[in-house]
């Protein structure tokens, strides 16, 4: 097993990319913390994990309150005694056209993409440095790359996710902490399937109009598994990415070099 006895915390985890990672994870003998804002979608991630649920613990976490990041930090430090491997995966997708965009609902980006990110490092870096070992995985998005109608402020967030993990992992490697990110393509996660939903409602069509136009601009034809993005988180996860730091690692089926 290639995660046998590390400790993960994993953000996110309720659904799509989430819950695949942490699946594939405790297959592979992780002892992880999974936590999500949704805790039934938490209970049914849990219920999906056939192997390795024994060391499974779910945990109801908001990653726009600090103090719940804060102590879901603090709890896994107190009962392990360290932590391994932080996943910062939790995210959502709002769009729409930006003079019509409310501003809640980027300030709801901010909160979760790009301010939950930079909370759940701040509060778990100081163990790592302690330990002077670790490593950090988020999740930026090919919308950092290329931009998409409609898509200005995800995409702004998801940019902020890359640079502020680029620039962390400058900031840790003297302390021996990898920083790296995942960059997923469209991805066929209830969050894509509201996204497509949306954009059909907005523009007066059906749903599979919206989602074939998604898959034709793409280079492989289909949108990713969610488990196809898992298996690319787990190697940045293991010894075997070990000389890999302040790298972002795109699956999206080609979709950039077109």
């Amino acid at each position: 097993m290639r995660l046998k006895d590390k400790i993960v915390i994993l953000t996110g985890a309720a659904s799509g990319i989430g819950r695949a990672t942490a699946i594939l994870f405790a297959k592979e003998g992780a002892i992880q913390i999974i936590s999500d804002i949704n805790k039934e979608g938490l209970k049914e991630t849990y219920k999906l994990i056939t192997k390795g649920k024994e060391n499974t613990i779910i945990m109801k976490v908001d990653v726009t309150k600090p103090a719940e990041i804060k102590d879901m930090i603090d709890i896994t430090i107190e009962k392990y005694g360290r932590i391994d491997i932080l996943i910062c995966n939790a995210g959502v997708v709002k769009v729409g056209p930006i003079e019509d965009f409310p501003d809640e609902d980027y300030d709801l980006l901010i909160d979760v993409n790009l301010k939950g990110t930079y909370y759940t490092c701040k509060y778990t870096v100081p163990y790592f440095k302690k330990q002077r070992y670790g490593v950090i995985i988020t999740l930026s998005s090919v919308a950092a790359h290329m931009g998409k109608i409609y898509h200005a402020n995800y995409c702004s967030t998801k940019s902020g996710v890359l640079g502020f993990t680029r620039a962390l992992s400058l900031d840790l490697a003297p302390y021996g902490i990898r920083v790296n990110s995942v960059s997923p393509g469209a991805t066929d996660t209830p969050m894509l399937q509201n996204d497509v939903s949306k954009q059909a409602k907005d523009r007066g069509v059906d749903y599979n109009v919206v989602k074939r136009e998604f898959e034709e601009e793409r280079v492989m034809g289909r949108w990713a598994r969610p488990e196809e993005i898992a298996t690319g988180i787990l190697f940045l996860a293991t010894d075997e990415s070990s000389y890999i730091n302040g790298v972002d690692l795109r699956i999206d089926g080609g979709w950039k070099i077109r």
